[in-house]
């Protein structure tokens, strides 16, 4: 089990602690509160003191600043080591993750459905004085001509697919690492079993806000599989290797983050 860790304020820029320190910008208070007042955040990461981005905003979200780097990213620095590897990130959101992966890799690719968060993430990069390539995609479009990469990092994403199993498959060929972190359904009642061509795989419908949600995806629903038919379905899509580095309960359930690897 990984202890959660919410530092109230960590200095990426400090120099040889992480191979691509950030640079230490010279901003004013005015600079990063004009920053605020434009965009609509939703969470937020200290900077020179202040809060970049929001806080509390959202009932049962976070109310303290984003750790930089979030301890699942120094988790798997720790086991299968950044530095070096292409990185893809699967829904960036507003770049907290974005910043924490760029200090330890110069490869580092983001994507978001959104294009507000696209905005949101490359501010985000640009204050806290580093940069990636961050583009808006549909990760349910996602496929192997999109690239293929050492490590995708998929934080936050997967539970809010109607197809999740298909986009697994689809990311298999697309990386030789797949870091995982979801909402799973238990098994209980509302079970239900799907197929994808002659894959079974288990789990429960859940309904999902609206388009101007910040924290839902973009379709009505979504589909939650069980643990058992995520291990399943990450070994069909070529990963010989299925971690489990955490298991835990949230507000709205359980939650597992696992690393699949070749």
């Amino acid at each position: 089990m990984i202890e959660k860790e919410f530092a109230e304020e960590s200095d990426p820029g400090s120099p040889g602690r992480y191979p691509f320190s950030v640079r230490k910008l010279e901003l004013s208070e005015t600079t990063i509160s004009e920053v605020n007042d434009m965009l609509d955040w939703h969470a937020g990461t200290l900077l020179n003191g202040q809060v970049l981005g929001r806080l509390g905003t959202t009932p049962g979200k976070r109310t303290s600043p984003g750790k930089v780097p979030d301890y699942r990213i120094e988790k798997l620095h720790e086991l299968i080591h950044l530095t070096g590897k292409s990185i893809l990130e699967v829904g960036c959101f507003e770049g907290i993750h974005t910043v924490g992966l760029r200090l330890y890799s110069e490869d580092v690719t983001a994507i978001d459905i959104r294009p507000l968060n696209v905005v949101k993430t490359l501010a985000r990069l640009s204050l806290h004085g580093t940069h990636a390539k961050v583009f808006v995609a549909d990760v349910e479009r996602l496929s192997v001509q999109f690239g293929r990469f050492d490590l995708i990092f998929h934080c936050g994403v997967l539970y809010h697919l109607m197809h999740p199993v298909e986009h697994i498959f689809a990311l298999g060929p697309m990386c030789t690492s797949l870091f995982l972190d979801t909402h799973i359904a238990r098994d209980e009642k509302e079970i239900i079993e799907r197929t994808s061509g002659s894959f079974s795989f288990r789990g429960a419908y859940h309904g999902e806000k609206s388009w101007l949600d910040p924290f839902s995806g973009k379709d009505a629903q979504s589909f939650w599989i069980t643990e058992d038919s995520l291990t399943e379905a990450l070994l069909a899509a070529g990963f010989s290797s299925i971690r489990r580095i955490e298991h835990r309960e949230e507000r709205n359930g359980p939650r597992v983050a696992v690393l699949a690897s070749k």
